[in-house]
């Protein structure tokens, strides 16, 4: 999944909302065979592995996932972006992988396409490119941990191979409050080092309404940043995150 928000709403659905979900259908009636469901989000900025994609300004985001059965399921989201000069404007990720049960942990396997289809590159080489990830969700009681690895063939703007990992925790309070944090790091093959990031906060939830709030920063530089993760060199430095989600759990219905 692209940005935290994602990320922390999957892990609370697999530990606790899947679960319920399932009890409840197995006494009203059989699941459907395809689930359309939508998220509407605003971010006050919308940081992808610790760095800013937005210039640090509010991002409005939205995302559409079908499910189907046997766990298979197809994503598309997008969001508002600026690397600098308003380039690329908007952000279209395309995604769809398989969740297998393997005895109370989720493994889900995803291959993943960021694309950017307004960049301007001219001549050089192009922003979009694709990401095969692996995650793994265990809940332990209250407690839901997440790790993920990720390799992409050909990184963003020519970057080479690259290689990422992250652990995710999330810590239910109450049936609406919960506290979670990550901790991520990045290889790309031409970057001039590589890079962790971290983040903290908790997301309150309301019926169909969730508020995500949190610290998020990274180890790079303002030299490096601007270098080669984003034309701003303020872009990988710290700061806090809120956003505002609504959820749709069935649009055909």
């Amino acid at each position: 999944m692209k940005n935290l928000t994602k990320t922390l709403l999957g892990a609370l659905a697999i530990a606790g909302g899947f679960a319920g979900n399932a009890v409840a259908q197995d006494a009203a009636a059989p699941a459907p065979d395809f689930v359309l469901s939508g998220v509407a989000s605003v971010q006050s900025d919308y940081r992808f592995r610790g760095i800013s994609q937005n210039s640090k300004e509010a991002s409005p985001e939205a995302t559409l996932t079908l499910t189907g059965p046997d766990g298979f399921y197809v994503s598309a989201w997008s969001a508002k972006t600026n690397w600098g000069g308003n380039n690329p404007s908007f952000e279209l990720d395309l995604y769809g992988g398989k969740h297998f049960d393997l005895g109370g942990t989720d493994l889900n396997l995803v291959a993943y396409y960021y694309s950017y289809p307004d960049f301007k590159a001219g001549t050089g080489p192009q922003a979009s490119y694709y990401e095969t990830q692996v995650q793994l969700t265990h809940a332990f009681g209250p407690l839901t941990v997440m790790v993920q690895g990720a390799m992409s063939p050909s990184w963003s703007l020519g970057g080479g191979n690259g290689w990422y990992t992250s652990g995710t925790a999330t810590y239910a309070l109450t049936d609406w409050l919960s506290l979670s944090g990550t901790v991520g790091h990045q290889w790309v093959d031409k970057a001039p080092s590589d890079y962790t990031h971290y983040d903290l906060g908790g997301t309150a939830t309301w019926h169909s309404w969730s508020l995500d709030a949190r610290y998020v920063a990274s180890d790079i530089g303002k030299v490096a940043c601007a270098g080669f993760w984003m034309a701003t060199p303020n872009a990988c430095s710290g700061g806090f995150v809120a956003t505002l989600n609504y959820n749709i759990a069935d649009l055909l219905k």
